[in-house]
């Protein structure tokens, strides 16, 4: 009987897991966690050692629509996660610019490797519209090694203005 209930205990656990054996987070419940680490964090940076950042932004019917662009990789980073905020906006109720957090596909960056079929990308592009001509923008970039065994998180505060690119 003990042996009965352990392997069904067993197969519970085991079904639990995904294909690959990582179990994934709820989507909505990591956007709002991600979106408090940003709010919580006192210290930004403006750039990377690891990759190139940039903003834009252009005009819209209502309002303006910023652009984040990450490429120009100069490490290998896997399965890649984007999110950025303005402070003083209801992230419940307007979603905020991200990537990785909602999409079962993975984003993949490698030096001089592309292949987007399979993940590996050139670059990232999320985009996010504000009411404001002038804004900071709060940005999290998180990615793994590439066996996922080491997790590296970068926070940035970048301003941007309509007409200008930051990087």
């Amino acid at each position: 009987m003990k042996k009965i209930l352990l392997i069904i205990l067993l197969l519970i656990t085991l079904c639990a897991c995904n294909e690959d054996g990582k179990q994934k987070a709820d989507p909505d419940e990591r956007y709002m966690y991600i979106i408090e680490m940003i709010s919580e964090h006192e210290t930004f940076q403006d750039s990377s050692n690891y990759f190139d950042i940039a903003v834009e932004m252009a005009k819209i019917s209502d309002g303006y629509r910023y652009y984040i662009t990450i490429d120009n990789p100069r490490i290998a980073m896997y399965d890649i996660e984007l999110l950025a905020i303005e402070k003083s906006v209801d992230y419940r109720t307007q979603m905020a610019a991200n990537v990785g957090i909602f999409e079962e596909k993975e984003y993949h960056m490698v030096p001089n490797q592309s292949n987007p079929d399979q993940g590996y990308v050139k670059g990232i592009v999320a985009s996010g519209v504000s009411k404001n001509p002038i804004t900071t923008l709060f940005i999290f970039v998180q990615f793994k090694n590439s066996d996922f065994s080491a997790v590296r998180s970068e926070y940035f505060k970048l301003d941007v203005s309509y007409g200008e690119q930051s990087e």
